[in-house]
């Protein structure tokens, strides 16, 4: 799943910087048999043309590129894209997948690549009913790369018409037969396939009197074997071993399959091999370590997410009241802050693990699907507000968190304020997060808990080296007068997360609901005033005053949302359903499924910066491209199954299905560049 987004995002990369090359290269599109383009030509090339109602025709795209230059196969290795036909075929027809003839390797050091050099046909089975009206026209859109040195993307339309009347071989006839001969068939011998210290062990009895004197594996799924590394092939008297490399980033996929390239005296074969692998119960060593890596990697970028920043403020207070505390105690602080981030993420993974093992469908930020645990942060940041714009202490410290829990223990302040980032922070995903949470909660087990561990890690580490090292405050001003001015300004950063979280509970709950939880926020805020004004000398006034406090804030808590209220239907775009979403693929329309959550901040500026804007929604309209939303404010099985059909436990994940094939996975963080390249490109 990781090399597989990796390398979708390197092709695209590849695709952008030379996207351009198609406006100098490619002329405008017409409808001919054949289309020419630099470096290469395409044609439609048929074996009759003429056919009665309810025969077939084996056509194919003829491609001839220039010396040396070359196009892809279907898997197209380390680099590249194959190529895609779009068939635009009379009533009454239609088309098979592309049939594709076996490849050869092409090395482009330091990469692999599977492909054609200068020609091939990619053949395709026509089929027709018996109530078709003639003359039958077989129309294609055909996007491919030429490659050499650089690759150039080429798009052309080519288009033939097929008459009424009996099968009469036409002069391709015999080339087609030709390459339908180099497509691969099922491999019928006896075939066991096993994987030993990351490497897998293709053995079977030789068929016949056939020896092969060379044998060569190309795997259809990326992140199955090593292009690079050289395979070892081993031939006894009745049978062979093929020694293959695995991949340094496995899938897990659960078959080996592919096609095997077999070498006798009368040429080349191609076979198709699908085998089950066998499940290892210890995961590769290497992607688990990559997965450790991505997970701190995530934790670090986390902290510059919008949905951390109310907490950044409140690190920065414990920073500037700390400056002029000694090197020892600062790194105390740190250590705290650690501690309480760290375990947090380990409580948070240990939650998530149980509830998955029992068979709830929850993923990251399930959290925020529950208006009660909304409605109670929202208080809280009202609250931390207020005591920044007061001067309400409960403890002798600035900011102080642990004060809020009427403590002064300065290192319990410190754990809590690692545990509340954490609570905030968990609806965020940043990038390089995603596969590794997913892992972890997909996968259950002491990995999963590394993963989470590794995460908090990459989380409190900036605050931890600041607290190791105080010379790196030294650009802060000496504590003074300031620091109260600059106290009550973080209480608008608080009141700007409980706004947030007001608007997040509004897609779970009614008007009136949220009308109920603002009167709470205000309550609690009277509370808090009142404590503030309670100085009386006389102690059974004060203790008078605490009671109606305590009375207040029970009260507000009385009138917290524990339910989802009726949800409204939003009609300016269709919600996700599996049904609609199949319809849609039935029917070859190209999709575009946005998994989102009002709870989640990268989702909104995903939304604002790229899916909303006006280029977007234009090109969406243009290619009739069907949008369905699949929002996960509210908890839903349904979306956290799809999601963890595609290896995720959060949002955002954003999916675009082209008319026929896998969809297309597409980067967390989107801008409106990243996602036209997509649209432009989907067919």
């Amino acid at each position: 799943m990781l090399k597989e987004l990796q390398s979708r995002l390197c092709k695209n990369i590849i695709k952008f910087v030379f996207l351009c090359l198609v406006l100098v290269t490619n002329g405008s599109l017409h409808s001919d048999a054949k289309y020419f383009a630099s470096n290469s030509s395409i044609e439609l090339i048929s074996n009759s043309n003429s056919i009665l109602p309810g025969e077939d025709l084996l056509v194919g795209i003829k491609f001839k590129l220039e010396k040396d230059w070359h196009t892809y196969w279907e898997n197209p290795g380390d680099a590249g894209e194959g190529a895609t036909i779009k068939w635009n075929l009379s009533p009454g027809l239609s088309a098979s997948s592309i049939l594709w003839p076996g490849p050869e390797r092409i090395p482009v050091v330091p990469l692999m690549t599977f492909g054609y050099n200068d020609e091939v046909v990619l053949l395709t089975r026509i089929t027709s009913t018996e109530k078709i009206r003639f003359p039958l026209k077989l129309e294609a859109e055909v996007t491919w790369f030429t490659c050499k040195d650089i690759c150039i993307p080429q798009e052309g339309v080519v288009d033939i018409e097929i008459e009424e009347g009996e099968f009469l071989a036409s002069t391709h006839n015999t080339e087609l037969k030709n390459y339908m001969s180099m497509v691969p068939t099922p491999f019928t011998g006896n075939l066991r396939v096993e994987e030993l210290d990351n490497k897998f062990f293709v053995q079977s009895v030789s068929r016949g009197d056939e020896q092969y004197s060379n044998v060569y594996f190309f795997p259809y799924e990326y992140g199955l074997t090593s292009y690079t590394k050289d395979q070892i092939y081993e031939k006894n008297q009745n049978s062979f071993t093929l020694e293959i490399e695995a991949s340094e980033f496995s899938l897990d996929l659960s078959m080996f399959e592919g096609i095997i390239e077999t070498s006798t005296q009368e040429g080349k074969k191609f076979y198709s091999i699908s085998y089950p692998l066998k499940t290892d119960k210890s995961e590769s060593n290497t992607n688990v370590f990559l997965l450790i890596i991505f997970a701190f990697v995530g934790g670090l970028i986390l902290n510059i997410m919008p949905c951390v920043f109310p907490i950044l403020s409140i690190k920065i207070l414990r920073f500037v009241e700390h400056s002029e505390n000694s090197s020892a105690n600062t790194l105390k602080y740190g250590l705290f802050y650690t501690l309480g981030a760290v375990l947090s993420f380990l409580l948070i993974a240990l939650l998530l693990v149980i509830l998955k093992s029992s068979g709830e469908n929850i993923g990251w930020g399930f959290q925020l699907q529950y208006p009660l645990v909304i409605s109670i942060l929202f208080y809280l940041f009202v609250a931390l507000g207020f005591m920044f714009m007061s001067n309400l202490v409960f403890g002798s410290s600035l900011g102080n968190l642990g004060s809020f829990a009427q403590v002064k223990n300065e290192s319990l302040e410190s754990f809590l304020t690692g545990v509340l980032a954490v609570v905030v922070a968990s609806p965020c995903t940043a990038p390089f997060m995603g596969s590794a949470i997913g892992f972890a909660l997909l996968q259950p087990s002491l990995n999963s808990f590394v993963i989470f561990f590794s995460l908090g890690i990459g989380f409190a580490l900036p605050y931890l080296i600041l607290s190791i090292k105080p010379s790196l405050l030294s650009f802060l001003p000496k504590p003074g007068a300031w620091m109260e001015t600059f106290k009550q300004f973080m209480a608008f950063p608080m009141w700007a997360s409980a706004l947030w979280l007001l608007w997040v509970l509004s897609g779970q709950v009614d008007k009136d609901t949220v009308l109920l939880v603002l009167i709470g926020g205000l309550i609690i805020s009277l509370s808090l005033w009142l404590l503030e004004k309670n100085t009386s000398e006389k102690l059974g006034i004060k203790w008078l005053v605490r009671l109606l406090v305590i009375t207040l804030i029970v009260g507000s808590i009385s009138i917290l949302p524990t339910e989802y209220s009726v949800k409204e239907s939003r009609a300016e775009r269709p919600g996700y359903s599996e049904a609609l979403l199949n319809e849609y693929r039935e029917s070859n329309q190209l999709v575009f499924l946005n998994f989102t959550a009002d709870w989640c901040i990268t989702c909104k500026v995903n939304e604002k910066v790229a899916l909303n804007s006006q280029e977007v929604i234009s090109v969406i309209e243009k290619k009739n491209i069907k949008y369905l939303e699949a929002d996960w404010t509210r908890k839903d099985a349904d979306i956290a199954r799809k999601l963890e059909e595609y290896g995720r436990t959060g949002v955002p994940l954003y999916l675009l299905f082209p008319s026929v094939g896998d969809p297309i996975i597409l980067p967390e963080i989107l801008t409106k560049d990243i996602l036209l390249d997509y649209l432009n490109e989907l067919t």
